[in-house]
């Protein structure tokens, strides 16, 4: 599979993507859990409000021109970033297979590229927005801040970087062993990750602070759970949803939606942090 070069897209940099001792991972999540995404995204609530609130607090911050190109970083199956195209030319870059499959053959006119967020093979002031949504948590990231300067690097001056990662340490649960979670953030840690790599912040929110109550819950007892027995097969939460609760779920995050036209949140169940590369930002060097 192609692995850097996409036509009419950003410059690579083969000389960090294509070199002989670069070592492609096996990806973030199991083959599975990506497989439930592509079926699931676009009934599941998370995926519909988390499109939904993306768009709401990005795209007043969108700065428009004829050559705009949209990053979506360790996109999966672009099950939060597909919005994008309706702005720009986006490419999608993960280095998982069966995600990159997965995002073709939903959006045709997505430009897949695999591609490591620990090497991103794309030239400096590349893109005009940079999404990245779930995926700094990873184990196979294991210096956020790294990825997030390099982030700053392919952004064009005045260009967004716009972050998204689960939060809450005291709620790890099974969910976060199916995704191959290694970290959780506080909002606080996520918005000094972006000022320390230079970026502006626009907006800092917490998400889904609905959830905290339950996932709390949850997490206590899945803990007792594995304390009590032998470890349990972990679950994903995007095949357990039941009948029915998606809906109240789906209200609940359109009422947050609305109070976050007015407020930020210093809490939720996600981190999210909107920042902007200076305009007069100096030129990065390696």
């Amino acid at each position: 599979m192609q692995t850097t070069a996409c036509i009419g897209g950003p410059t690579a940099r083969p000389d960090r993507a294509d070199s002989p001792t670069h070592n492609w991972h096996t990806g973030a999540m199991d083959a599975d859990e990506y497989q439930r995404i592509a079926a699931s995204s676009e009934r599941h609530w998370w995926y519909r409000s988390t499109r939904s609130l993306l768009r709401q607090l990005i795209e007043p911050h969108i700065v428009h021109s004829p050559d705009a190109i949209c990053l979506d970083a360790a996109g999966g199956t672009g099950a939060t970033g597909a919005w994008l195209r309706t702005h720009a030319t986006t490419i999608l870059a993960d280095y998982d297979d069966t995600a990159l499959h997965l995002a073709r053959a939903a959006t045709p006119d997505y430009r897949p590229v695999r591609a490591d967020l620990n090497h991103l093979p794309f030239a400096d002031d590349a893109f005009s927005v940079v999404l990245c949504v779930t995926a700094l948590y990873h184990r196979m990231n294991p210096d956020p801040a790294a990825v997030v300067r390099d982030f700053a690097r392919i952004t064009r001056p005045g260009g967004l970087v716009c972050l998204m990662e689960p939060a809450g340490k005291r709620l790890w649960r099974s969910h976060d062993e199916v995704t191959h979670a290694a970290r959780r953030f506080s909002l606080g840690e996520l918005r000094h990750i972006a000022e320390a790599a230079g970026l502006e912040i626009v907006t800092a929110t917490g998400a889904y602070s609905f959830l905290l109550p339950p996932a709390f819950v949850m997490s206590l007892i899945e803990r007792r759970r594995t304390a009590q027995h032998s470890a349990t097969a972990a679950s994903s939460d995007v095949e357990r949803s039941p009948s029915g609760l998606g809906g109240v779920l789906s209200a609940l995050a359109a009422i947050e939606r609305r109070l976050l036209r007015h407020v930020s949140l210093p809490f939720g169940l996600s981190a999210l942090v909107i920042a902007r590369k200076p305009v007069d930002a100096l030129p990065f060097t390696s």
